[in-house]
């Protein structure tokens, strides 16, 4: 279910994204209401799994990662819980997420080079109940991870219904 998120909500998320470094006060002064008002909508929206975190949004090439793929994986049936705790026992293993279709798991990898990632592929494949693996290097991220169009949509068509 979608949580209803008003203008002033989404002009508040809309400062996150833009500004995440000003802070509450800032936000207030910014958007001509209360402190407390803003904080309480902030802690509304992370009640209700709006906004999932706080921390800094690091960039794994800038640490060493530059090497980026993913890898499909099959599984025997059953396993799939004990795969998943297994994988996310491997550093390199950034994401992995249940999907439909020719396989049962896609993770998203990163490694220093691909001698690293031959190696977190075989940590991998290693995994009791993985039967067979499937992987696709990344040769260049064309759009980034992002949630800010998704506000200005719903923000357009807030406006829209008011009229």
């Amino acid at each position: 279910m979608t949580p209803a998120l008003d203008p002033l909500d989404l002009s508040i998320l809309r400062l996150c994204l833009e500004r995440p470094r000003a802070g509450v006060r800032e936000y207030a002064r910014l958007l001509g209401v209360a402190r407390g008002t803003v904080q309480s909508r902030l802690d509304r929206m992370a009640r209700l799994g709006v906004i999932t975190g706080y921390e800094p949004t690091l960039a794994p090439a800038a640490l060493g990662f530059t090497g980026l793929a993913y890898v499909r994986l099959n599984l025997a049936q059953g396993v799939l819980d004990h795969v998943t705790e297994r994988l996310a026992e491997i550093p390199e293993v950034i994401q992995v997420d249940s999907i439909a279709g020719d396989a049962d798991l896609m993770c998203h990898v990163v490694s220093t080079g691909p001698e690293n990632t031959e190696e977190v592929i075989q940590q991998i494949v290693a995994v009791p109940g993985v039967l067979r693996s499937r992987t696709e290097p990344v040769l260049r991220r064309r759009v980034p991870h992002r949630v800010r169009p998704l506000i200005e949509r719903m923000a357009r068509d807030a406006s829209a219904s008011d009229r």
